[in-house]
């Protein structure tokens, strides 16, 4: 089975782990040359993965998996599929989305749906003021993908009504519309789901931490771990919550089939508990990054086998080992804000944990960082806090002008 998977991070890295425990000969598309994804890799290609003309190269493989979410919203998904080569992701149209906030927003609108806060999409300045009369607090939310890094929030980026305007109005003239959406307060929590179109199966629910220092301090970054719990749940997480959370996705996957546009591939959903219930966030059309690390390295069936039922519209119930996990991000000095880049990376093999490339490049057999994250570990325990001992006994095995968190599933 000649299998193709697009994307050069930490999160692909564990896809094309977890896909090589199967009996298939695997191709890679990265956009920087990932050494641990080009060492499972029969062939190994490096190009501008949002060129969709470059795909022509793996025209006769049997099956693709994408992983970032820009080659999905420039419709690799489609490209492939003109091929016959069968993806587990979405087409442009339903990667959506993601990349439109707008779009999500009236969808949900459109259907009747649940998980709305109030919003405003917003064409141009007067259109923000009017906005800000009713709502004080909001979160300024930019139209297309920005890595994670557009979204401002009063009281944490923004501080009077002055800087919402100023930035509401940089993205109408940048974008064409910019959404603004009441602030939401209460507990943040994530469902990442295979789904094939019709069937919604939730995997292990996996809790990450954005800032960057310890104790939740810093500016907000791609991730810099995350943990799984050994049941699959997450602490101080109510049940109904969770319901709610994996009944909006079903009712929106749902919605999208009925719309003719489907849905076959990975959704992530961020979601917000609040006194009044539970909204949506926003929704990710891929896996998360660390969450794929958590999620595949318990995965007891073959992530090939839930490809194709994917594909086939015939997706069953997964099954997750009962470990808990916990991953760990090692980055450049400096990241997110202004990162050491080029510096080198000197690796002893982990002992207790699996290790995961992300964000570096080999130059002559030496690894190297770039402005972001570099390497990943995860260890598997009986519990948290044992999956946590075993993952920090390694870290120090990484070395360079790195840095990381030292609380990732503390007291857990």
């Amino acid at each position: 089975m000649r299998v193709l998977v697009v994307g050069n991070g930490a999160r692909e890295h564990a896809i094309v782990k977890s896909l090589a425990l199967s009996d298939v000969e695997l191709h890679s598309a990265m956009s920087r040359r990932n050494p641990g994804i080009a060492k499972i890799s029969r062939r190994a290609e490096v190009f501008d993965l949002n060129d969709t003309e470059q795909y022509e190269r793996f025209k006769g493989l049997d099956i693709a998996f994408i992983g970032p979410e820009a080659p999905l919203a420039e419709g690799v998904t489609d490209k492939l599929n003109e091929m016959e080569v069968p993806v587990v992701g979405p087409t442009r149209e339903a990667a959506r989305l993601e990349w439109s906030k707008a779009y999500t927003r009236q969808f949900i609108e459109s259907q009747g749906l649940e998980g709305n806060p109030q919003f405003c999409i917003c064409k141009s300045r007067r259109d923000v003021r009017d906005f800000l009369e009713t709502h004080r607090d909001v979160a300024v939310k930019p139209d297309v993908l920005t890595g994670g890094k557009g979204v401002k929030i009063t009281g944490e980026h923004l501080f009077s009504a002055q800087d919402v305007e100023e930035y509401a109005s940089q993205r109408v003239a940048q974008d064409g519309i910019v959404v603004l959406e009441e602030k939401l307060v209460g507990r943040e929590f994530t469902l990442q789901a295979f789904t094939d179109g019709v069937r919604v199966e939730v995997m292990p629910l996996v809790r990450d931490f954005k800032r960057a220092y310890d104790g939740d301090r810093g500016p907000n970054t791609g991730s810099m771990g995350s943990y799984s719990c050994q049941d699959h749940d997450l602490p101080d997480l109510s049940s109904d919550a969770i319901q709610t959370g994996v009944g909006i996705m079903e009712a929106t996957v749902r919605s999208l089939d009925e719309s003719g546009v489907g849905f076959k591939g990975v959704l992530y959903g961020g979601f917000m508990e609040t006194m009044e219930g539970v909204y949506l966030i926003e929704y990710n059309v891929r896996f998360g990054d660390p969450e794929a690390m958590n999620v595949l390295s318990l995965l007891e069936d073959s992530l090939l086998d839930v490809g194709w039922e994917i594909i086939d519209g015939r997706l069953s119930k997964p099954s997750f080992e009962r470990k808990a996990t916990v991953c760990v991000y090692i980055v450049p000095e400096g990241y997110p804000v202004d990162p050491k880049r080029g510096g080198e990376v000197s690796i002893a093999e982990p002992r207790m944990s699996e290790l995961f490339f992300a964000s570096v490049h080999e130059e002559g057999g030496v690894i190297r960082t770039t402005g972001s994250r570099a390497i990943a570990l995860l260890a598997k325990g009986g519990s948290v806090r044992e999956a946590r001992e075993k993952v920090y006994q390694d870290v120090p095995n990484i070395r360079g002008e790195l840095f990381y968190r030292r609380d990732i599933g503390e007291g857990v």
